[in-house]
C-alpha cells in the first residue's frame, strides 16, 4: 500500500511538472508570435506615418509614443490596489541612476530611428540595423573582455559586409544619374546617418544594461514605467525647438492645408488629411505601449540571446511586408539585393552560434 500511495504521488508531481512546463512553452510561444507582430506593426506604422503621411516629425511621435506609454502605466503603478505603489520607495532609489542612463540610450535610439524613417525605405532600416550584433560584439570585448568564437565572428563578418554592400549601393543609386536631385541625395544620406546612429545607441542599450543595473532584476511593467518619463523629458525640448514651428504652421497655420498638399505630393501619396494623421499617431501609440511590454516581457520568460535570434525573422518578415505594402525592394539593385542575403545569412549564424554557446553555458552549469 506504502509503495502505490508512493507511486501515487510521483505520478500527480509529475503530471503537475508536466503541466507546468506545458504551460510555460505556450506562454513563450504565444509571446514570441506577439513580438513579432507588434514589432512588425509598429515599424510599418511609423513607416507610413512618417514616409507616406506627410507626417515627418519624428521625435514628436516618438514623443506621443512615450506620453502615451505613461499615461497607460499611471494607473496600474500608482494604485493602491495593485502591489507596485507601495515598492516603489524602496525600489527607485537603488535603480534611479541606471534607469536614466538606459533611458537616455533608449531616446537616441527610438528618435534616431524614427528620423531615419521619414526618408529611408523600412527594408533597407532593417537590414543596417540587423548589424546590431556586431556593435553589441564589438562593445562585448571593451566592457565584458568577451572575444566571440569561430562561427559567430564568421557571421558578424558577414552582417558587416552584407550591411556595408547595402549601405553603398543605397548610396550609389541615390548618387546615379538617374535624375537625383542634391535633396534627394542629402535625404538619402541624412537617413543613412540617422539609421547608423540609432542602431549604435540600441547596441550601447543592449551591452550596458546588465553592467548598469547591476544585477537588479525589474519587471516588463516597471522597467517601461520608470525609463518612459526619462526618455520623454530627454527628447520633448528637442521635439519643440526642432520640430515644434514646423508642426504647429503645417496642421493649425493659415494655409495648412496646402502646405500638407504640397508635401504630399512631395512624397508621391495621396494627400492624407489631419485626422487620418492622427488615428495613425494614436494607433502606433497603442502599439509602440503594447510591444515594449512584450518585448521587456519576452527577455524576461527567455533571454536576450532569444530576441536576438528572432531579430532574423522580424527583418526577413518586414522586408517583405514593406514590399508588400509600399513597393519597397522593387528597385533594388543587385548589389543591394546580395548585400541584404549576406547580412541576413550572417545574422542568422550569428544567432545559430550564440544560441549553441548558451545551451552549453546552461549545461555546464547544470553539470556542476
Amino acid at each position: 500500500m506504502a509503495s502505490e500511495t508512493t507511486l501515487e504521488k510521483m505520478n500527480s508531481t509529475a503530471g503537475a511538472t508536466g503541466g507546468g512546463v506545458n504551460q510555460q512553452m505556450m506562454k513563450t510561444i504565444v509571446l514570441v508570435l506577439l513580438y513579432l507582430g507588434l514589432n512588425s506593426s509598429l515599424n510599418l506604422l511609423n513607416r507610413y506615418t512618417l514616409g507616406h503621411a506627410g507626417f515627418s516629425f519624428p521625435i514628436l511621435l516618438t514623443c506621443a509614443h512615450l506620453s502615451f506609454s505613461v499615461l497607460c502605466l499611471s494607473p496600474i503603478m500608482l494604485s493602491s490596489k495593485f502591489s507596485y505603489a507601495s515598492s516603489h520607495g524602496e525600489i527607485l532609489p537603488r535603480v534611479k541612476s541606471a534607469v536614466v542612463k538606459i533611458g537616455l540610450f533608449m531616446s537616441l535610439n527610438i528618435a534616431m530611428n524614427n528620423a531615419s524613417l521619414v526618408s529611408m525605405p523600412l527594408s533597407l532600416n532593417q537590414v543596417i540595423r540587423a548589424s546590431i550584433p556586431v556593435v553589441c560584439a564589438i562593445c562585448a570585448m571593451f566592457v565584458e573582455g568577451r572575444i566571440p568564437g569561430g562561427i559567430e565572428s564568421v557571421g558578424l563578418v558577414f552582417v558587416a559586409g552584407g550591411v556595408m554592400f547595402c549601405i553603398s549601393g543605397s548610396y550609389a543609386a541615390a548618387s546615379s544619374g538617374g535624375g537625383a536631385s542634391a535633396n534627394e541625395r542629402e535625404k538619402t544620406l541624412s537617413g543613412l546617418f540617422y539609421c547608423v546612429t540609432a542602431t549604435i545607441s540600441n547596441a550601447l542599450m543592449m551591452t550596458f544594461s546588465g553592467k548598469i543595473m547591476g544585477g537588479e532584476k525589474l519587471d516588463a511593467l516597471r522597467l517601461t514605467f520608470y525609463t518612459a518619463p526619462v526618455t520623454l523629458c530627454a527628447l520633448l525640448p528637442v521635439a519643440l525647438m526642432i520640430e515644434g514651428d514646423r508642426f504647429v504652421n503645417k496642421y493649425f497655420g493659415a494655409g495648412a492645408f496646402e502646405v500638407q498638399s504640397r508635401e504630399a505630393i512631395m512624397y508621391g501619396d495621396e494627400y492624407v488629411s489631419p485626422f487620418q494623421v492622427l488615428t495613425l499617431v494614436l494607433l502606433g501609440c497603442l502599439n509602440a505601449v503594447s510591444y515594449n511590454f512584450v518585448h521587456f516581457a519576452l527577455v524576461g520568460a527567455t533571454s536576450a540571446v532569444t530576441t536576438t535570434v528572432l531579430g532574423n525573422i522580424k527583418v526577413a518578415l518586414l522586408i517583405l511586408c514593406s514590399r508588400v505594402l509600399f513597393g519597397e525592394t522593387k528597385d533594388w539593385s543587385y548589389q543591394m539585393a546580395f548585400g541584404a542575403f549576406v547580412a541576413l545569412a550572417g545574422f542568422g549564424l550569428y544567432s545559430f552560434a550564440r544560441v549553441k554557446v548558451s545551451h552549453q553555458q546552461m549545461s555546464g552549469g547544470g553539470k556542476k
